[in-house]
This record gives structure tokens, sequence and C-alpha cells, in this order.
């Protein structure tokens, strides 16, 4: 189930996206509607391979509906809960890497599992460096970074490589060649497991630092990654900080947004954060999120920073917030008797599937027919 064991692979062809999860209620609702939009745009397009990568030592609920690679997770607190569960996701790449699922797409796009798409993305043309997401937070010459940087790097690297070398970036969204993937890999891994063991970097890197651990391993071995600004970018569109989609293919919903009137009372409200318990997976019909006002645009509203809610705003997040609408009127209940998977008194998982292998959902029902 993991290297081909000296037996040819079909020549590595297209796109493989792949996004990473623990399998919790929170990332099991927005990964069904990523994964509902994804097939949306899939067909014709250079897309022709889909992994979700579940760092988790069990299955669970959602193997029987989105194609799935299960590896053990560094950490098993981190398959319940834990304060960093990003740690684990390196170490999950690094063993996907060793699978033949990930030797079937010459590129890989890694992408998170609160994007919703737009279009596909098409092949990078021959000759392509990766390419990459310009997230302004992420600032390597911030003058409390440099020291902790250098510390990370190989001894023979610390007066090479300079902070602007250092791509503003992180593994999602970005599209890459394997061969380039499997070149920073170690180094990935070898950093974000020292930055978890230092006290002063995790503190000093913060919650983003599983990304810096991504973009220094990126310049200590020279992969390039062209790395794209909002507004332009192919990658992704981010409303509210962003009022438009621009060329973007896919939106990410990272920022929440309240509209407020001038008497600073809340009309409007949307965040992904509350969607964290079972409820919201397995019956997500019964709990959609509400579409911005129609013509909002044009009532005086703000949101909770003060930026002005104009005609554009609105229209973006009302295309962002009725693609989601749709997919989850495209998605039927999971079972909550007999559930699996999460809550206390629930079983483990159990859908026959072996780890390190892909486990799509027409497998997982032709398996559990015959058990």
């Amino acid at each position: 189930g993991g290297a081909s064991g000296g037996k040819s692979l079909p020549e590595a062809r297209g796109i493989h996206v792949m996004c990473t999860s623990n399998g919790s209620p929170y990332l099991n609702w927005q990964t069904r509607i990523m994964y509902r939009t994804f097939l949306d745009v899939q067909p014709g397009s250079d897309m022709l391979h889909f992994t979700r990568l579940l760092h988790r030592r069990t299955d669970d609920e959602l193997m029987a509906e989105v194609p799935t690679v299960r590896v053990d997770s560094l950490h098993a607190p981190c398959d319940r809960w834990c304060e960093f569960p990003v740690a684990d996701r390196p170490n999950a790449l690094r063993q996907w890497l060793d699978t033949d699922d990930s030797r079937r797409g010459e590129w890989i796009l890694m992408i998170e599992t609160d994007y919703v798409w737009r279009k596909a993305v098409p092949m990078p043309p021959p000759g392509s460096s990766a390419v990459a997401f310009h997230f302004h937070y992420i600032n390597p010459s911030y003058p409390s970074l440099p020291q902790v940087m250098r510390k990370l790097m190989p001894v023979e690297k610390r007066d090479v490589i300079k902070m602007q070398d250092i791509p503003a970036t992180g593994p999602a969204p970005t599209i890459i060649l394997r061969r380039d993937l499997a070149l920073l890999m170690p180094e990935y891994e070898r950093i974000a497991a020292e930055i978890e063991a230092d006290p002063v970097a995790k503190q000093r890197l913060g919650w983003v630092r599983e990304m810096y651990a991504y973009d220094l391993a990126a310049a200590i071995v020279g992969v390039k990654h062209r790395v794209e600004d909002p507004g332009v970018t192919t990658m992704i569109a981010q409303p509210p900080a962003d009022t438009g989609a621009g060329r973007a293919a896919m939106y990410h919903y990272t920022w929440g947004a309240d509209y407020l009137n001038r008497a600073n009372e809340k009309v409007w409200s949307w965040d992904k954060r509350p969607y964290i318990d079972v409820k919201h997976v397995r019956e997500p019909g019964r709990w959609k999120p509400a579409l911005p006002p129609a013509g909002a645009g044009t009532q005086d509203y703000r949101l909770q920073d003060g930026k002005v809610v104009d005609a554009a705003l609105n229209d973006v997040l009302t295309d962002m917030l009725g693609r989601i609408v749709a997919a989850i009127d495209l998605l039927d209940d999971l079972p909550n008797a007999p559930g699996c998977g999460w809550l206390e008194d629930e079983p483990a998982c159990d859908f026959g599937c072996q780890a390190g292998v892909l486990c799509t959902p027409s497998k997982v029902w032709k398996a559990n027919a015959t058990r």
C-alpha cells in the first residue's frame, strides 16, 4: 500500500488536488462543502485526481464520501483535540509522498478545507516554478523573527540565505511539481518539529509557524515559488478582505463578516467558526448560513472593522455564500444512529480502509456490502 514495490506505475498526469485534515467536525463540515464544489468544476479540467489526506489513527465518517488516504497521526491526541493539529501536517505529507497515490499527478495542488471552488486551476506551462499565494502576515524580516529563522537553518546556510529569499506564503494554496515537493519535504518536516520543540520559536512564529516551516524549507533547498498577490492571483480570493474574486479559482473563507447599521446594530453575520459540531457535519441542511441581505451595498452598512459595505463587497460575499449553500443542498445527511468516530459514546469508524492506500467512496460501499 505504500511505495510500488517494483511494479510499474502509470505515467503521472495532470494536477493532483490534495487537502489535509485530522477528521474533526470543524474540518469535516468544511471538507464536505469544498469537495462538493470541486466536483462542480473538475469535469474537463487538468485536475485529474483528488485526495483528502487524513492524519488520524482511525477512519472517520467521510471515508464513504470523499476519496481519502489515511496515515497515522504524529500526535495521537490530535485525533480528538490538541492545541495545534497542523503540526501533524508535514509528517502526514511525508508519509503520503511514500504512497502510490501521490504519484498519480505531475503537479500537486495543496489546498485547505475552507475553500470554495469557482473554477478549475489549469496546468502550469512547462518549465514553470511552483505558484503560491502571498500572505501578507508572513514576514520573515519582522524584527523578532530573523534570529529564529537563522537558528532553524543548517549552519552552512545561515550566512547565505537572506530573509527576503524566504517566500511569504505557506503550503496552501500552492501548486508544485511532485518532485519539488519531495525535495523540500525533509527540511519542512525537520523545521516544523524543531519549532514545536522550541518555546521561543513557537511563541514568535505563532499560529502560522507551520507555514514558516514550509517557506524556510523551500528557501533552504532552492525550490522557487512565484508568489502571487491578492487581487491578481489565480489561487484564492478572501472576502471580505477582497471585494472581488478577480482571477481566483477558489474562495477562502478565513475571515468572518458582520454587517452593522448606523446604530451599530448587527443586521447580518457570517463566520465559519460556529460550525464545530457533529450536527453540522451530519445534517448540514439544517444549519445553512444565511445569505447577505439583497441590496445591502446601498444601505450604508459597515463591517465590524469599519470597512464600507459597497455593492462589490456584498456581491462577492453573496456569490461565495451562495456557492456554499448550493453545495449543502446537494449533500446527503450522514447517520447519527449509528454514528461513528467523534462523540464519546460512539465506536471508532471502520470502513475497512487500509492505511496509506486511497480509499474511494465506491471502494468503501463495495467492501462493506460484502462484510
